[in-house]
């Protein structure tokens, strides 16, 4: 394996742009908490509470009157919106951005250790510095996933509306009703539609990445822009073990549940070897050359190291699921009674795939795996999607990325990633030779933890940052102008 080159790659992200960004509109803070009072929950398709999606469309429409006058609303299943701001130029190239209304339910467990309701929308705001800045965090579920980036997104819209924009290339808005789940009721039916009439996207932005602080080896008091340019894939299978039961005053040794056991304690040692995808790659060739010498020595030396730093990477459990096609029991039952020795158990297992390897690949390691312990694998309830492609960093899509990072989080590094949650971009693999992954938002490790979890909650100075980088965005990827 060649030496990596370590030359700083940091530069190509530091061009002017010529954008603009505007004072935020007045009541944006209220209209995001407002946002977060609507209880667009997904947890079953089945489930759907109409009732709170039609509000939230309805919310959407008073709110952003300008933006619903300028741009073509389609609509998909009940509640997906497919938003288009139309160019005038016969050669316009297409663009896409995606986010989500739906959240996922909070555990009624953890109700009282949550500082404000969790549906409240609180604002707990402090006064601003000499500038006028705002203090204080928006608390509630959505605030991260993903209702801040949906509410950011159309506030950009009705701010560049107001400023009568006129983009160059045309844009395109996806916002799912239940990414949650899978998206197929919300993005795949869009994404569907776009296959059938034969539009793609130049480029797609969906959630994904951060800029994370204090969680990178050799940079932990740098903040690092966390760009995704894959998805890792997702395989879930049922494993079944059947073996003669009986009484349990006269147990055999082996029974279903002790077979079931084995298999699940050898799960844990992983089905595959660990590895640097692509996107890792990318990782290293951004960052390396702006970590302290050893670490940087280190990565050099790849041809040498390389199975040291994989073995760093399962010290932690982020740097497995970077580096592992993970494997893990998720469901387990068996059983009936006190004293009967059952004749089957069941395991319920989920993976999650890098770049480069198949769900195929997967399933036949969990039968080859299963079959040691008498246990029989089909795949569970059909879920089950490969791994993206990876996007380029050397896009010029990319490169406006990194650049809108620069001008507004100015010390933060830029580098690509490999995302291990599920987004609906997924759904629109091979509409896009360039699709990425990112909210800027400023996350801890610690706060990292509010996505899905207790005291889910966005600075307000993040929320200000989040509409202004859009606004960017959309300025750089449409190459629109504003009436002189």
């Amino acid at each position: 394996m060649p030496l990596i080159h370590l030359s700083p790659i940091q530069d190509r992200y530091n061009l002017p742009t010529e954008t603009v960004v505007f004072p935020p509109l007045k009541g944006a803070v209220d209209r995001l908490a407002q946002s977060i009072q609507l209880e667009t929950i997904s947890q079953d398709p089945r489930m759907l509470d109409t009732t709170a999606f039609d509000a939230f469309g309805q919310f959407l429409r008073a709110s952003y009157p300008g933006l619903f006058a300028t741009l073509n609303i389609d609509t998909f299943s009940t509640h997906t919106y497919f938003l288009h701001w139309p160019s005038t130029s016969p050669d316009a190239k297409n663009y896409l951005f995606i986010a989500h209304q739906d959240v996922v339910p909070v555990d009624q467990k953890s109700l009282d250790q949550w500082h404000y309701p969790p549906f409240s929308g609180a604002i707990e705001a402090a006064p601003g510095d000499s500038e006028g800045a705002e203090i204080g965090y928006i608390y509630g579920r959505g605030t991260l996933d993903d209702k801040s980036s949906l509410m950011a997104l159309m506030e950009t819209l009705e701010s560049l509306a107001f400023q009568n924009f006129q983009p160059a290339h045309n844009l395109y808005f996806c916002l799912g009703q239940d990414e949650e789940i899978g998206g197929q009721a919300g993005a795949a039916l869009v994404a569907e539609h776009c296959r059938q009439t034969e539009l793609s996207f130049e480029a797609i932005l969906d959630e994904g990445g951060i800029i994370s602080t204090g969680s990178i080896p050799g940079l932990k008091h740098t903040p690092v822009a966390l760009i995704g340019t894959a998805e890792k894939g997702y395989l879930s299978v049922e494993v079944s073990f059947n073996v003669a039961g009986g009484h349990s005053s006269m147990p055999n040794t082996k029974t279903a549940i002790t077979q079931a056991a084995a298999f699940t304690e050898a799960l844990s040692d992983g089905l595959f070897e660990s590895e640097f995808s692509a996107p890792l790659e990318g990782f290293i060739t951004h960052l390396a050359p702006e970590m302290p010498w050893a670490l940087k020595s280190v990565f050099a030396n790849r041809f040498l190291t390389e199975p040291l730093l994989l073995s760093l990477y399962q010290k932690s459990h982020t740097g497995r699921a970077l580096t592992n096609n993970t494997a893990v029991a998720t469901i387990m039952a068996s059983g009936i009674k006190d004293n009967v020795v059952p004749a089957s158990a069941r395991v319920v297992c989920n993976s999650r795939i890098l770049p480069g390897t198949t769900p195929d690949d997967v399933l036949e390691r969990y039968t080859a795996l299963a079959a040691k312990y008498g246990g029989t694998v089909e795949p569970y309830q059909n879920m089950g999607s490969g791994p993206t492609s990876t996007s380029s960093t050397e896009s010029a899509e990319f490169l406006m990325l990194g650049q809108a990072v620069k001008k507004l989080f100015p010390d933060a590094l830029v580098s690509p990633y490999l995302t291990i949650g599920g987004t609906d971009s997924k759904n629109f693999e091979g509409l896009s030779k360039n699709t990425y992954r990112f909210l800027p938002m400023v996350l801890n490790p610690e706060e990292v933890g509010g996505i899905h979890g207790t005291n889910e909650r966005i600075a307000l100075e993040d929320y200000h940052k989040m509409v202004d980088f859009y606004t960017v965005m959309v300025q750089l990827w449409s190459a629109g102008k504003f009436p002189k």
